[in-house]
């Protein structure tokens, strides 16, 4: 025998519903894959934000990170006695312990050809990250680096990553290359020179970034190298736990010299990248408007999808009354309406997934912000479209209560 919940299965009343209006679907549609795009391209730049926070300790070697305890973030590290690091050496579970010092400093233009016409001109001043390290001990795992360290020899030299911007002076008025060896240029008022190029990535807190010995670090910061120092990165011995490393070394240090503990900081890598995360993340207001932004388009696409719902909803009154006639319940009438906005969510999302890797391939290529989809996003924001149509459709309802045979007479 036939029942009534065989024939509900076999009529797509949802899918008919909306292919009733076509206009009004699409306008809906259009809305709900404009909110959709905005919240893909909000996780975009906060995933940007999460990747550059952390794109040059990624190429650090080290398993723990020795740090001072007014640390900052990664360009304003501050620094800490490196006497610290030499007793770090002596725990049974450290093979080595090696420098980096980094910082912000002034870069000054080197001269350019006559037809960088729309770039900033010879002389300008920028902000630029200078990072540093020892040639006889490098920390950066970057091969063409390590190619390049007998150019780092000379305290005058530098290498200038290929992501830097533009408006720091490439020869070509597009990117450092190798035209741009040995030109002259001002670095932390000290005249230098280029002597190669690399590619990492500069981050957030700068456009442009370079790399020198720690000599020529100490000429141009003014801080004496032998005796501080920015970051202390922590090799352990073959086989050793990082989490148990730095608990026996906390307790270790505590017994030979307290103050040691008071003057600087342990974490492990992980921990180091995590923190280093979430403080662009959570604690700077580029990271904040990135997250507010995806609550504001969840909203404004739940909004567009509830004034349709509830309007179509208000619209075949009569027709919701007349299948409660006929003996369908509140629960299958509400299975309409959610089935209605999850069919809005999906034909929304393909769209707006589209256009979106569309534009985080302009975004990289034009802003050199590493930007890119992942699957974990994609998912992610199919299951944010479902929720919000979902939490439309809920809201809908409540008209749909009103629909009662009574209201046919």
């Amino acid at each position: 025998m036939e029942t009534i919940g065989s024939r509900w299965r076999r009529t797509p009343v949802a899918l008919l519903n909306l292919l009733s209006q076509p206009a009004r679907t699409l306008a809906c549609v259009l809305g709900v894959s404009f909110a959709l795009l905005l919240i893909f391209m909000q996780l975009g730049f906060r995933g940007a934000v999460a990747n550059t926070a952390n794109i040059v300790y990624d190429k650090l070697e080290g398993d723990l990170v020795l740090r001072s305890p007014d640390y900052v973030h990664l360009y304003e590290p501050r620094m800490f006695d490196r006497s610290w690091m030499r007793l770090v050496q002596g725990h049974p579970m450290v093979e080595r312990v090696d420098p980096f010092f980094i910082m912000l400093t002034r870069w000054q233009n080197p001269p350019r050809p006559s037809e960088c016409t729309k770039a900033p001109p010879d002389g300008s001043f920028r902000t630029v990250g200078m990072m540093a390290m020892e040639v006889d001990h490098p920390v950066l795992d970057v091969p063409e680096i390590r190619a390049q360290l007998d150019k780092l020899k000379s305290p005058d030299a530098l290498l200038v990553d290929r992501a830097t911007r533009a408006e720091y002076g490439p020869s070509n008025c597009k990117q450092f290359s190798d035209k741009d060896i040995g030109s002259p240029l001002e670095l932390g008022n000290r005249l230098t020179h280029i002597a190669g190029h690399f590619q990492i990535g500069t981050g957030l807190a700068t456009n442009g970034a370079v790399l020198l010995s720690d000599v020529g670090y100490s000429l141009r910061s003014g801080v004496d190298t032998r005796e501080r120092v920015s970051l202390g990165l922590v090799r352990l011995r073959p086989g050793v736990d990082p989490q148990r490393a730095k608990a026996s070394l906390i307790e270790w240090l505590g017994q030979r010299d307290p103050r040691c503990l008071q003057q600087m900081q342990i974490l492990t890598m992980k921990e180091q990248l995590g923190w280093e995360r979430a403080r662009w993340l959570r604690e700077t207001p580029i990271g904040m408007i990135f997250s507010m932004g995806v609550i504001l388009s969840f909203i404004i696409g739940a909004a567009i999808v509830y004034m349709i719902l509830a309007n179509d909803v208000s619209n075949r009154l009569h027709e919701y009354a007349t299948l409660k006639a006929m003996g369908y319940s509140h629960v299958a009438l509400a299975r309409i309406v959610l089935v209605q906005s999850w069919l809005l969510a999906l034909v929304s999302y393909l769209p707006a997934a589209a256009i979106s890797f569309l534009l985080y391939e302009l975004t990289a290529g034009l802003s050199k912000i590493p930007t890119a989809m992942t699957w974990e996003r994609v998912w992610g924001v199919l299951a944010l479209a479902l929720a919000m149509c979902s939490v439309s459709g809920l809201m809908a309802m409540v008209r749909l209560w009103r629909a009662e045979p009574a209201s046919l007479f």
